[in-house]
């Protein structure tokens, strides 16, 4: 007779009870995926460089249209609390510091991945779907692209496309904005956001 093996799921609640009460260490990096504790990889100089180039880039969309928020929680539903690497979000004038950015709030999320790409595509995009994020970007460090997951479905997104040099890409919520991937991706790391033509 085999019997099946059940996983302790945890929520939100209990996953800051948990850090509140000193389970984790105080540099330990993990984030609440569908109930699960992950341990977050430690981030590596080329990781950590295209978050930084990234930041950059989208400070340049005006304060008054955005927040964005770098390697910070956001919270999805009752037992996802991922920390992506970049989440462009709805102005608020506290900043979000009374209550996390919630499904609703974010236009863009960003995720930089080399080691945990598999990880990433396969549970945290679908994860990101099923909760309503209209766009999410995933940035393959291996293949050297980047994957634009677009129209949430419970099944995950229904819209995928893979660019790599020389495509041009705009944001859903930033459509007057053009992101040059060769820049992104160009060895001397320029960045670049241009107004379309005629904008």
């Amino acid at each position: 007779m085999s019997v099946q093996i059940q996983r302790r799921l945890f929520t939100v609640q209990e996953y800051h009870l948990m850090a509140e009460s000193g389970v984790f260490r105080d540099n330990e990096r993990v984030e609440l995926i569908a109930g699960e504790i992950i341990q977050m990889a430690a981030i590596g100089r080329r990781h950590a460089a295209r978050v930084d180039r990234l930041a950059r880039m989208f400070s340049r969309i005006p304060e008054s249209l955005v927040i964005f928020r770098v390697q910070n929680p956001i919270c999805l539903n009752d037992n996802s609390e991922p920390q992506p690497d970049i989440a462009l979000v709805q102005p608020r004038a506290d900043f979000y510091e009374e209550s996390l950015p919630n499904s609703g709030d974010i236009l863009l999320l960003v995720e930089v991945a080399d080691s945990t790409v598999n990880y990433d595509r396969t549970v945290k995009v679908p994860n990101y779907a099923r909760s309503g994020i209209r766009e999410v970007w995933l940035w393959d460090l291996e293949a050297n692209c980047l994957e634009v997951y677009r129209n949430p479905t419970a099944n995950g997104y229904s819209s995928m496309q893979k660019l790599e040099r020389g495509a041009i890409i705009s944001p859903l919520a930033f459509p007057e904005f053009e992101v040059s991937i060769d820049r992104i991706l160009g060895e001397n790391g320029n960045l670049k956001i241009t107004a379309k033509k005629g904008e």
